[in-house]
């Protein structure tokens, strides 16, 4: 096989975003899961409404599934990111007990049925075939289960992502004069959100604002959608439909925890932690900022581990398990549990920390957003000078 054209064949499928699935099979054959992003319907109009899955061949789901003759693809929900994990092999000391980590439950043809997930198609096995590396199981549903969640975990550009809702029709309504949607990056929000808000609705207590909080990309794609007139956050935009004006420079900062060999330094480089363990807070644009990060460098990070919250980061910092990296100083000194954490100026070159307001181009600004976004400037610069 051409090796350019295999690369660039798991580059592109890598940016193409899909549902993710835990397929589940009980039988003679045992318990078995995995996680595959891979399922797609195949007709609603057989005897009984059909669908394909995609297993690698050494995975040892495959034999179970042929064995057991039913199978059940589980669409997880946003908020089971855990139970992906888990079933792909990445949280390797709960390899021997997957199931006993999670709420299922059997479905009609014994194989499990995991608890919250959007929907659980339980299936008999109709046709196997082995196509490359991969088999392709076509099974029919026997039984469908869908669950309160509506919303799918998404995996798309080597990450978690959520579903964006679609933009409302021309038709909608104008909103309301005196109602504004702000959105801001998900870590800003409980730094700078809640004493922005308290000090704008003082002064303006006639406007209904409505808040989200969202990673870069998503607050992107709201703004589109027309469900945000703002946002706030981090890294530069060089998008033809959007300004983008910067609020704060970046001041990149070290997390450590107060025992660490490097904590009585007053600046460091990124020469000083690459071989030390690294707590990343997991979202598509940190984990962009930090990798152009540390290329600009001629360095790669030594991730031990990484979590979409900034609370769990923390905490994991605190307890000496690792350092992390911040685009502005801290508010906030301690773990959630109180231990104290300190923040150590990093003497390097960070654009992507800069905080940025970005608004749609040609559209004009209201009056609320333009009064909105000057007490955004006003508030990051009293913070960064230390005055709140």
């Amino acid at each position: 096989m051409d090796a350019d054209l295999r690369a660039r064949f798991i580059e592109g499928m890598s940016r193409v975003a899909a549902a993710v699935t835990v397929v589940t099979t009980d039988g003679e054959a045992g318990r078995f899961g995995v996680t595959v992003s891979s399922m797609t319907s195949v007709s609603a109009d057989t005897s009984r409404p059909s669908l394909l899955i995609s297993v690698h061949h050494l995975s040892p789901v495959c034999e179970a599934i042929k064995k057991n003759r039913r199978f059940c693809a589980n669409v997880l929900s946003g908020n089971q990111s855990f139970v992906s994990d888990l079933f792909s092999g990445r949280l390797k000391h709960l390899n021997q007990d997957r199931f006993g980590a999670i709420a299922w439950h059997p479905g009609t043809t014994g194989a499990p049925v995991i608890d919250g997930a959007v929907v659980s198609l339980d299936c008999e096995l109709k046709t196997a075939l082995m196509w490359g590396t991969h088999f392709l199981f076509v099974g029919e549903a026997e039984t469908i289960d869908l669950s309160a969640q509506r919303s799918p975990l998404v995996y798309g550009n080597r990450g978690y992502r959520r579903a964006i809702p679609i933009a409302p029709d021309d038709h909608r309504p104008p909103r309301p004069e005196n109602h504004l949607s702000i959105g801001f990056f998900i870590t800003l929000g409980p730094q700078f959100v809640p004493g922005l808000v308290a000090g704008f609705a003082s002064q303006q207590p006639d406007v209904d604002i409505r808040l989200l909080e969202a990673d870069h990309d998503d607050l992107i794609e709201q703004m589109r959608a027309g469900r945000i007139e703002a946002a706030i956050t981090f890294g530069a935009v060089n998008e033809a439909d959007l300004d983008a004006e910067l609020v704060c420079p970046s001041a990149p900062h070290v997390l450590l925890n107060a025992g660490h060999a490097l904590a009585t330094r007053s600046s460091l480089r990124l020469a000083d932690l690459a071989d030390l363990p690294m707590i990343l807070l997991d979202y598509p644009s940190v984990r962009a900022a930090t990798d152009a990060l540390f290329k600009r460098c001629g360095l790669q990070p030594l991730i031990r581990f990484q979590s979409p919250s900034f609370a769990m980061v923390r905490g994991l910092v605190a307890q000496g398990l690792g350092y992390s990296i911040v685009p502005q100083a801290p508010q906030a000194r301690t773990a959630p549990d109180g231990k104290e954490i300190l923040a150590i100026p990093l003497d390097e070159d960070f654009p992507e920390g800069a905080v940025v307001a970005i608004t749609p181009r040609g559209n004009g600004r209201s009056e609320w957003v333009e009064q909105f976004l000057a007490k955004c400037r006003r508030s990051f610069g009293h913070a960064v000078n230390g005055e709140g």
